[in-house]
């Protein structure tokens, strides 16, 4: 059974429908999430936005099932807007995402008992529909996407209260993207999966123009881009101006801080090694400020 099968199973009978685009995306990014994640500790901060949007919209468009205009739709940023997702709002729901995962994983534990999966997940919609409109009547066909779009995901990666360990493997539908560039703005930086997604049609392009960030194509793997994160900076750290070293700070402190969550799944000693390479890109203290002058002592007396 293929990724694709999987989803489009999990959309029921009749197949996907538009209210379900929340949900669909819900699942893209998580998938996503699975396709990249053993590269993580080897890119930069930038670097890893950048590769999950890409991935997200190469997934969105291999679900050969959806017509052109749903695939452009799954990963709008709102339904309102209609603005294609950029990078570092994706980012920004892949957190989200394990957070809604673990809060419905909570709610459904304790309506395991005597239910398979699914009806534990249909007993939770239930007491969902209920706490939010005081009815106790069955829960209208797709209510769940409207109130609550992890619940598809929830339903198709676990089974009861863990992750559901017979899921296929992950399957990219691409070679990881790496950027070698690092964009003004993450906010209008486009890939080239999502330039691709925006030329569907027109009218769903961004009001700014995109940012298409040069980069390289390698395997999805830790050892295939272990030079590219410590090594950029590294090579241009001993001049840097003030505000250049102030960002690869922050960059070694928001790598320093995905690497925490890697501590029991990868191996201890590639963690120290990475960690290692980062305190070397750092840059140097800036020198110190000339001392001041000492004050005039001259004798007052004349």
């Amino acid at each position: 059974m293929t990724w694709e099968s999987t989803v489009m199973n999990s959309c029921g009978p009749q197949g996907y429908e538009n209210n379900m685009r929340r949900s669909l995306q819900t699942i893209v990014l998580y998938e996503a999430n699975r396709c990249i994640l053993s590269a993580l500790p080897t890119l930069r901060p930038f670097q890893r936005k950048l590769a999950y949007l890409d991935m997200a919209n190469a997934l969105v468009e291999s679900l050969s099932t959806l017509l052109p205009h749903q695939k452009a739709e799954v990963l709008w940023r709102t339904g309102t807007s209609k603005e294609p997702m950029n990078a570092e709002t994706a980012w920004k729901r892949r957190k989200l995402l394990n957070k809604e995962l673990d809060n419905i994983k909570d709610a459904v534990s304790p309506l395991l008992a005597g239910r398979s999966h699914d009806e534990a997940i249909d007993a939770y919609i239930q007491l969902q529909f209920e706490a939010v409109t005081g009815n106790s009547c069955p829960v209208p066909r797709n209510w769940s996407h409207a109130h609550n779009n992890a619940i598809m995901c929830y339903r198709m990666y676990f089974r009861g209260d863990e992750l559901n360990t017979a899921f296929p493997t992950p399957m990219p539908p691409k070679e990881l993207y790496i950027a070698t560039d690092k964009p003004a703005s993450m906010a209008t930086a486009m890939t080239p999966s999502s330039v691709a997604a925006m030329s569907v049609t027109s009218s769903l392009a961004s009001p700014q123009a995109p940012v298409l960030v040069t980069a390289k194509l390698l395997k999805a793997t830790p050892a295939a881009s272990e030079e590219t994160a410590p090594k950029e900076a590294a090579d241009n750290k001993s001049d840097a101006p003030p505000e250049d070293r102030r960002l690869v700070l922050k960059e070694v402190r928001e790598h320093l801080d995905l690497l925490k969550e890697f501590d029991g799944i990868i191996p201890a000693e590639d963690l120290v090694k990475r960690k290692r390479e980062l305190f070397l890109a750092m840059p140097p203290a800036p020198p110190p400020a000339a001392a001041k002058r000492p004050k005039n002592t001259a004798d007052d007396s004349v």
